[in-house]
């Protein structure tokens, strides 16, 4: 059994209040984030999500449309803030990474089952994840047994999921409708599979 301190890694003042407050102000004036997702199919049906997402990406992959909007969504280059928290990052926890998943949960009624991050389209080994806005509440449950941990994700907090986190945990953001205000969570993704490099 492989315990959670083994493949988590949690820094709960990555970044400072301030630091934290200013970024958070920054994303939530990007509408294609704060509106929820919506998916239409080749049928012509509409699917509306309970939340909003955008992906930040390097120029190199916006440009060579590696993440075509009908399949992947609103997607676009790093901003000047954007770009000074991902190298942050990478200097943290010496790793490169070339998006970010950011994902806006409007209130405690938005949350996401437990899942793993399987490769889509890259490397999923390492995930660090940075939390901004509402403290809520984040689950992990380890596959062969089923024991469950959860810890309150801070504002300005980063948690790293490790090496053998998504092969043998699962993780959620549980709903609670107690919770009134808005999340955002940056989880920053690789591209590509170093096998590949």
């Amino acid at each position: 059994m492989q315990h959670i301190e083994d493949v988590t890694n949690y820094n709960e003042n990555f970044i400072s209040k301030k630091e934290a407050d200013e970024l958070f102000e920054h994303l939530m004036g990007f509408e294609e984030l704060t509106t929820m997702m919506e998916i239409k199919t080749l049928a012509g049906d509409s699917f509306k999500f309970d939340f909003g997402k955008t992906i930040f990406l390097d120029k190199e992959l916006k440009e060579k449309n590696k993440f075509p909007e009908a399949v992947w969504g609103k997607n676009k280059v790093w901003t000047k803030k954007m770009l000074a928290i991902k190298t942050r990052v990478e200097n943290y926890i010496n790793e490169e990474f070339k998006t970010c998943v950011c994902i806006f949960y409007p209130d405690g009624n938005s949350g996401v089952e437990y899942h793993s991050d399987k490769p889509a389209f890259g490397d999923t080994a390492i995930i660090p994840a940075i939390s901004l806005g509402e403290e809520r509440q984040f689950c992990l449950r380890e596959n062969k047994t089923m024991q469950e941990t959860c810890i309150t994700l801070k504002h300005g907090s980063l948690l790293i999921m490790k090496n053998g986190c998504q092969e043998n945990f699962q993780h959620s953001l549980p709903t609670n409708n107690t919770y009134k205000n808005p999340r955002i969570s940056l989880t920053f993704r690789k591209f590509g599979f170093d096998d590949q490099l």
